[in-house]
């Protein structure tokens, strides 16, 4: 057993909703430490190539699978900083509709949006929330063509970034440190203010005195390689560790109640789009636009683009496609994600340790959205000026007319031939009053369990239809100030 450590406040992970609850609680004074599994990377050393970046910031190298009937790939940060360090920067406030939602059936408490403006006020200043103010690149341009082709409502999405060079580097890591995440905002204020942080150090286990939470039991990683179990002790423990390893955690340590039961994703789509002109969408920034025109239920927009993404993408029918890799410069990609209205649930490992085991049932509605997505996302790039669109759908033909695109207005996709993705998940430990549907009350403190939180996206009690860091953002602030009014 390594060293002990001590805390007043511990918070298992430094994403969205570990870093916020950090900084929020050392401002006021508590003593906060923070256990991060990933390492601490500077922004010197982000932005090299996609295998790298998937080495170094990614859990599992990228590859976390999805078990269902339709399997999903999924991926998410392990590093300082968490999925903030390796997304995009979109940034949304959570729909008012949606938030009503949660109080209606989970009973959420101060979900209202007149209740939670202070706290995205803050989040957007913390981040720099901003739009694109240069020219738009083209990738974003044809986009925008195709959409106003449709006559269909649009808008640019914010993001988390200040002095944006658009050099395609997001997914692997700011390497300009233009892209406002956790490492380079709110994880220097909770520093300045006193928290540590401890990287390399897996929670494995919390600890317990009956009803009482005492600390962790984790595994720390040392320079040379080794590793060592250390017992670090505290008077409350925030759990943050994300929609997967939150509840993974939770449920090693024998809390089951309601957790991991109701994991909920956005799944999402993509189709790659040859234009007759070159765009050089791997030299810039992401298309910048969403389609609103359907939203929440479905969302259309701009994905990150390499060739290891074009190539992956043409994989489902390599034999007929590989050859346009060749006009690399022509190509750009774009998904159509669905709000997700099936069910998931998360496990521990089957051997106590390595990546928990996630499934999600695709539900018939969300397949039904995802086929009309994609008429809708086909057509519109057909009326951008593209020659073809090429769906991630294993034995589909390439779509070059828009007959070919509305077909599925109606037709079903093939449930056996999809190939999804999703970087969006949460809701595996849903917070509410509603104790017969949630495992921790409004302000996430775990029910049956004294000095136990969860702050993070496991908290959203069902998806929000958008990017969730604003989301997430605003509640851990809203549950972190709480907290400290309790306990000041």
């Amino acid at each position: 057993m390594g060293d002990h450590h001590r805390a007043q406040v511990l918070v298992v992970g430094s994403g969205a909703g570990g870093s916020t609850t950090a900084s929020v609680l050392a401002e006021a004074g508590f003593d906060v430490l923070v256990l991060e599994e990933g390492s601490r990377h500077p922004a010197s050393t982000y932005g090299g190539t996609a295998t790298d970046g998937m080495r170094k910031v990614y859990r599992n190298r990228g590859m976390l699978p999805i078990l269902g009937t339709v399997p999903i790939g999924y991926v998410e940060g392990c590093c300082l900083g968490g999925s903030t360090e390796v997304n995009c920067g979109f940034w949304h406030r959570v729909p008012p509709e949606v938030a009503l939602r949660w109080k209606a059936r989970y009973d959420l408490e101060g979900c209202e949006p007149e209740q939670l403006e202070e706290h995205f006020a803050w989040a957007e200043t913390q981040t720099h929330v901003s739009t694109w103010s240069a020219p738009l690149p083209p990738s974003t341009q044809v986009f925008a063509r195709g959409i106003e082709g449709m006559g269909w409502r649009y808008q640019q999405v914010p993001r988390t970034v200040r002095g944006c060079r658009g050099d395609n580097t997001c997914a692997s890591g700011c390497r300009c440190g233009a892209k406002q995440s956790m490492a380079r905002t709110l994880i220097p204020t909770a520093e300045s203010s006193g928290a540590r942080f401890l990287t390399g150090c897996r929670a494995a286990m919390l600890l317990r005195k009956g009803r009482r939470i005492t600390g962790v039991l984790a595994e720390l990683t040392h320079d040379d390689g080794s590793s060592s179990l250390t017992r670090i002790e505290a008077d409350h423990v925030f759990v943050c560790a994300g929609p997967t390893q939150t509840p993974a955690l939770l449920r090693r340590s024998g809390i089951k109640y309601h957790v991991g039961d109701t994991l909920r994703i956005h799944p999402m789509l993509k189709v790659g789009a040859r234009f007759p002109e070159a765009i050089d969408a791997h030299k810039s920034v992401l298309p910048l636009l969403q389609v609103k025109e359907f939203w929440p239920e479905l969302s259309i927009g701009g994905a990150f683009f390499s060739a290891g993404h074009l190539a992956m993408l043409l994989s489902e029918n390599w034999t007929r496609t590989s050859h346009v890799m060749s006009d690399l410069r022509r190509f750009g990609t774009w998904y159509v994600a669905v709000k997700g209205n099936g069910r998931g649930s998360v496990r521990p490992s089957f051997f106590g340790e390595g990546s928990p085991v996630i499934r999600y049932e695709l539900s018939d509605e969300d397949l039904r959205q995802l086929s009309r997505g994609l008429a809708r996302l086909a057509s519109l790039l057909l009326a951008a000026g593209a020659s073809e669109v090429y769906p991630s759908v294993q034995g589909m033909p390439v779509i070059d007319s828009r007959v070919d695109a509305v077909r599925w207005l109606d037709d079903l996709l093939p449930r056996s031939a999809v190939s999804l993705t999703t970087v969006h998940a949460f809701s595996s430990c849903p917070v509410g009053e509603r104790k017969d549907r949630c495992a921790a009350d409004s302000y996430g403190r775990v029910f049956g369990f004294d000095g136990l939180n969860i702050n993070d996206a496991s908290m959203l009690p069902d998806s929000p239809g958008v990017n969730p860091q604003g989301t997430i953002m605003a509640l851990a602030r809203r549950n972190a100030l709480r907290f400290a009014a309790d306990h000041g």
